[in-house]
Parts: structure tokens; C-alpha cells; sequence
């Protein structure tokens, strides 16, 4: 017997129970709806702290196998999609399957209370595992994004785009003010440069490098906040090492150097075709100029929103790609007119080569680079 109870103790002591294990937490993620704006806005405790209804934005098909958990401080009105689903009473538990919520890409959970001070406690995504006492720690554990990568990537990023534009502004003041010349998107016009007519001078040069080096950025940034089917970016481990996001930008980086080069020979080979003499050089260098003016700005503003949601956070970058296609097609109007003041060419020439080279862009080109999940 006591051999027998030996062994029941033993087995007992390896044996695998059920334990729920947090996954996520919404604690940053509430919301709350604006008439005025007939849109959800992020909640503020400084505004919206006495709102009788909080909201959060859940998306099932991110968190497969697991349930969504409620721990109601309050008795609540839970609303699913605007419809009132359950009543939640305070001190109990609700679990709520996230694969019966999986036939919507998106939904829209809304807690309301008519003296709802603050948020409403707790709401969480947990999953149901067996772990060994002695070894979960090493079997079982989750594996979670490092926040690690995250941080540095913005750090070196940053610092090597302002190491670039310092360098051109230091040793190449006016070139580095004609690029950042915000001011010819309102005056419509081509003014004559010395560096247009040497598209391969050490100034374009450094800023066709700066271009290349910030839409590599963009599409390291894409692929981190996003979930895609690369192995690079599916692989967590790679996040840990910081060669293979070397590799991986760098590689974009010569592919976009590459790109940019070789669209100054397309231009040049399709002005002499529909006889648009001297426009090749000009056309490179307003190029690269909305290029640089319109990304750097596109990459500040995805980076600050980036480094608000957090890295665990993914970001729909499809309306990014809209802004996106929106800049090439008025950057097609912009290059029109401005070249038709400029030039004496024939309008239905000049349109339809514009037409060729900027339809190019939209369908292939930078985009492939950038948002390759999208095209």
C-alpha cells in the first residue's frame, strides 16, 4: 500500500491540469463613440471618465482557441454590434468563446451602466491549457512579440535618416532646401536647378540613398505591425537576433536603390519615344522630391501612431495604402500641370507618357515594396 501511494503521489506531481492563462488585456484599448464624429475615439480619463458606455474594438480571428473573459466589478449591459447580448452580474466570471465570434472580421463590445465612473473591470482574452506544474514554464509559456526590436528599430531607424539628412543638409544646404521645397506643391511650377541636369551627381545620389533607406523602414514597419505570411515576419525568433532585420532592411534598401535608378532610364527612354526632349532630367528630380517630401512625412506619422498602440497591436495598413494611391494619382495632376507650364509640349503627349510611367508606380513599384500583403 504504501508503495502504491508512493507512486499515486508521484504521478500526481507530473500529472497535467487545467489552468486559465491570460493572453491579452484590453486595458488600453477602450473606446468611446462621438456623435459629433459618428466615430469611436480613444478613450481619455481627463474627458471621458463619467460616459455612460465604453466600447471595445475586437477582432476574433487574432486570438484562435481562446475566450474572452469578464470579470464584471458592476452589473453591467453588455451590447454586442449595438444589440444587447447579456447581462453581466457583478462578482461572477463570463467566458465567451472568440471562434463563435469568428464570423466577423470585427467587432464592436459596449459596456453600459448609467453611473459608469471610469472603466469597466475586467476584460481580458485567456485560453484553457494543460500545464505541467514542473515545467510549464518552459512547455507551455506563450510566445509574445519582443518589444525589444520594436524599440530599436525606431532608435537606429531614426537616427540613420537624420544622420542622411544631416549629412546632405551640412555639406549640400540649397539642395537639401530645393528637396524639402514644400512650397512648389502650391505654385505648380518647375524651377531650374543645377543638380537636375546631373541625375547622378553625389547630391541626388545621397538623397536617392535617404529614399531607398526610408522606404526599406517602411516596409520593415509594415511587416512588424502586421500579420503576413512571410517567414521572416512569422518567425518570432528573428525578432529576438538583430541581423536577420538587418538582412531584411538592407535587402529592401538595394532594391529601392535599384528602383529609383532605373526609373530615371525609363523616362529618359520614354520622352525620346514621344519626343518630350529634356524633360527626363526634370521628371527624375520632381520625383524623387515628392517622393522624399511625401514619405518622410508618411513615416513620422505612421511611427508616432505606431509607438502609441504599442508593438503587441496590429494595424490595418489598407487606408494607409489608400493615402498612398490618393498622393499618386494627384501627383500625376501636379507633374501635368506643372510641366505644361513649364514646357511647350504637345498636351496629349505629355498626358499620355504621364499616364504610362505614373500608372506604372500604382500598380508595381514602390507599393510592391512597401505593402507587398496588399497587392
Amino acid at each position: 500500500m504504501s508503495r502504491f501511494f508512493l507512486w499515486a503521489l508521484l504521478l500526481l506531481a507530473f500529472t497535467g491540469q487545467a489552468a486559465w492563462k491570460k493572453v491579452y488585456s484590453f486595458d488600453r484599448d477602450w473606446l468611446v463613440y462621438q456623435e459629433a464624429w459618428k466615430s469611436f475615439l480613444p478613450y481619455v480619463s481627463s474627458k471621458h471618465y463619467a460616459y455612460h458606455s465604453k466600447s471595445l474594438e475586437i477582432h476574433p480571428g487574432d486570438f484562435p482557441k481562446a475566450y474572452l473573459a469578464i470579470y464584471p466589478s458592476e452589473n453591467y449591459h453588455l451590447f454586442l454590434q449595438g444589440t444587447l447580448f447579456k447581462t453581466l452580474r457583478k462578482g461572477e466570471v463570463y467566458r465567451i468563446p472568440m471562434d463563435s465570434l469568428a464570423k466577423e472580421d470585427k467587432l464592436v463590445l459596449t459596456v453600459y451602466l448609467e453611473d459608469l465612473q471610469g472603466l469597466p473591470a475586467d476584460f481580458k482574452v485567456e485560453r484553457d491549457e494543460k500545464v505541467v506544474v514542473a515545467e510549464k514554464a518552459d512547455f507551455f509559456s506563450l510566445q509574445t512579440r519582443s518589444g525589444a526590436p520594436f524599440s530599436n528599430f525606431f532608435l537606429l531607424s531614426l537616427l540613420s535618416l537624420m544622420t542622411c539628412l544631416g549629412l546632405l543638409f551640412a555639406a549640400y544646404p540649397r539642395v537639401f532646401t530645393s528637396f524639402y521645397r514644400y512650397s512648389d506643391w502650391i505654385r505648380w511650377e518647375v524651377k531650374d536647378e543645377v543638380w537636375m541636369r546631373r541625375p547622378f551627381a553625389l547630391p541626388n545620389v545621397l538623397v536617392l540613398f535617404t529614399l531607398s533607406l526610408l522606404t526599406s523602414c517602411l516596409a520593415y514597419l509594415v511587416g512588424f505591425k502586421t500579420i503576413q505570411k512571410d517567414e521572416f515576419f512569422s518567425n518570432g525568433d528573428n525578432f529576438v537576433a538583430l541581423w536577420p532585420s538587418f538582412f531584411f532592411i538592407f535587402s529592401k534598401l538595394g532594391l529601392s536603390f535599384l528602383l529609383f535608378i532605373s526609373r530615371y532610364f525609363v523616362y529618359y527612354l520614354f520622352t525620346d519615344l514621344f519626343k518630350l526632349k529634356g524633360l527626363a532630367n526634370v521628371h527624375y528630380f520632381k520625383s524623387l522630391q515628392t517622393n522624399l517630401q511625401f514619405f518622410t512625412l508618411l513615416f513620422a506619422s505612421i511611427c508616432f501612431y505606431a509607438v502609441y498602440v504599442g508593438p503587441s497591436k496590429s494595424i490595418d495598413f489598407s487606408s494607409v495604402l489608400y493615402l498612398v494611391d490618393g498622393y499618386f494619382l494627384f501627383r500625376f495632376v501636379y507633374f501635368f500641370q506643372s510641366f505644361q507650364r513649364s514646357f511647350s509640349f504637345p498636351r496629349l503627349f505629355l498626358f499620355i507618357y504621364l499616364l504610362i510611367i505614373e500608372g506604372q508606380i500604382i500598380l508595381f513599384g514602390i507599393r510592391e515594396l512597401i505593402f507587398p500583403t496588399y497587392i
